[in-house]
């Protein structure tokens, strides 16, 4: 956008969007408000800034009015939509589109769809999906935005059954840089559908989205349930547990799937390897596949059928505003033992030098099952990614910033490898390092950035893409 302007003119300059929106669409000015402070509060402190004004539109109509005003009057925004993003921030110069009162969803349980409008959170979209039998590909987190969860690639518990999150997307509405609000499907815009699918935080803000939805049976069992466990080791045993996680992880007759966490667990904070793990099939099968873990005789060994709607209510804290969190996560093609080893003294280090990181786990993210790939090509190229190093970096010390980000950096580096040709970045986490670590592959992302340059040539929704 144009040259920069101040908090006192952005706050002056806003007053004009009130003219233009709905009586009921609420306009912040007041930083030391206490509703103003509540909607600046994140999932993430990390880059954290106050903007000049929050907008909350209550309509499509809304949103579009203010997006045009914005960029008739080169004032910059953002929008959010769950508050998990660490993009959805902006200084004083500008505002944030806050999508918290524009939020809906509609199941339509004979298509198999869901519509999901603005800032619709992945337990709303859950509990409405379960309640007419139906799921979809979602995140291990219920307080995040469904919208940019999806558009960003949105990786799943049930990949290998349902694709990618971005791979549900049927059709979209988008406001775009000009103000201009387009229906996007495959006969309308296929192009920007082609987008959207992986790459949808840079063409525009999404005010609606149609996504496909599965029936529950699909999951292995009738009532919708999957299985879901902990089994606890401590840290000591990571060898021998490496070894029987890298058979078990591969042996595609069990749907298994879930995290190995090198971590140290309250109120105990013991260090210790947690198999957070999960099985994605009949349930009755579960402990059959992870007998090899019982028989190395944990700390703590426990699992039970969970309902789908509810497989990320034990995360709950993890949701919590506020702290320096982000994660870490790159793909990877396989298990390798001695890396995972040599995390193992990265976290320890880490650990020591910054006790405030105490909630901070390396994870290593498995799913027995390739990923089923969708039957058209998109802006997601990870479907040939089974393995994640996925890290929670979690810490309260701002004047650790760096040296956490450092420790979590070398832990990426060394679980990557040295053969670059298999190098892949889960563009959800991450909008730093090469571009094409993201969006792999020449004619991909010269497709990208050729949609870019077409309808966001002056960065309207960051330069992403453009640079």
């Amino acid at each position: 956008m144009a040259s920069p302007i101040s908090s006192t003119s952005v706050r002056s300059l806003i007053r004009e969007v009130q003219s233009i929106v709905s009586p009921d669409c609420d306009i912040l000015t007041d930083p030391d408000d206490a509703k103003f402070q509540g909607y600046t509060t994140r999932w993430t402190d990390i880059d954290r800034k106050i903007p000049g004004a929050i907008v909350l539109p209550r309509s499509e109509e809304d949103i579009q009015r203010v997006v045009q005003w914005a960029v008739r009057s080169s004032v910059p925004f953002v929008a959010k939509s769950g508050g998990c993003s660490e993009w959805s921030t902006i200084g004083d110069d500008g505002f944030v589109v806050d999508l918290t009162h524009y939020s809906a969803i509609e199941v339509d349980a004979k298509a198999r769809t869901a519509t999901i409008r603005g800032g619709v959170t992945q337990k709303e979209a859950a509990v409405r999906l379960a309640e007419q039998g139906l799921f979809t590909a979602l995140g291990n987190g219920n307080v995040i935005g469904v919208t940019g969860y999806v558009l960003g690639g949105g990786s799943a518990i049930t990949n290998s059954i349902t694709g990618f999150g971005s791979d549900q997307i049927i059709s979209a509405r988008l406001v775009t840089a000009k103000g201009e609000l387009l229906d996007i499907t495959q006969g309308l815009q296929p192009d920007l559908l082609w987008a959207l699918r992986g790459a949808g935080h840079f063409f525009g803000i999404v005010t609606q989205l149609i996504i496909k939805a599965y029936p529950i049976s699909l999951l292995g069992s009738e009532n919708g349930t999957i299985w879901a466990g902990g089994i606890v080791f401590p840290l000591h045993r990571a060898k021998e547990i490496g070894i029987v996680m890298e058979n078990l992880m591969d042996d595609s007759r069990y749907a298994t799937s879930g995290l190995i966490m090198i971590m140290a667990p309250p109120p105990a904070r013991k260090p210790s390897i947690v198999i957070s793990a999960r099985y994605t099939g009949n349930p009755a099968n579960a402990e059959e596949a992870y007998k090899p873990l019982y028989e190395l005789k944990p700390l703590v060994a426990n699992g039970s059928q969970v309902p789908i709607q509810n497989i990320s209510d034990g995360r709950e804290a993890i949701g919590a505003k506020g702290d320096f969190k982000r994660f870490g996560i790159i793909g990877l093609r396989r298990f390798d033992l001695d890396s995972f080893l040599k995390t193992i003294n990265v976290w320890k280090d880490l650990i020591a030098e910054c006790p405030d990181a105490s909630n901070t786990a390396f994870n290593f993210q498995w799913d027995s099952r390739p990923v089923k790939p969708p039957p058209f090509d998109s802006a997601m190229c990870l479907h040939d990614i089974r393995f994640w190093q996925n890290n929670l970096i979690w810490h309260t010390d701002a004047k650790n910033r760096s040296k956490v980000d450092a420790y979590n950096e070398k832990c990426l580096k060394i679980m990557r490898g040295l053969d670059t040709s298999e190098w892949a970045d889960y563009q959800n986490a991450t909008r730093s390092g090469p571009i094409e670590l993201r969006f792999r592959g020449k004619e991909r992302l010269a497709r990208l950035q050729q949609l870019k340059r077409k309808w966001d040539p002056t960065a309207i929704f960051t330069n992403q893409l453009l640079v």
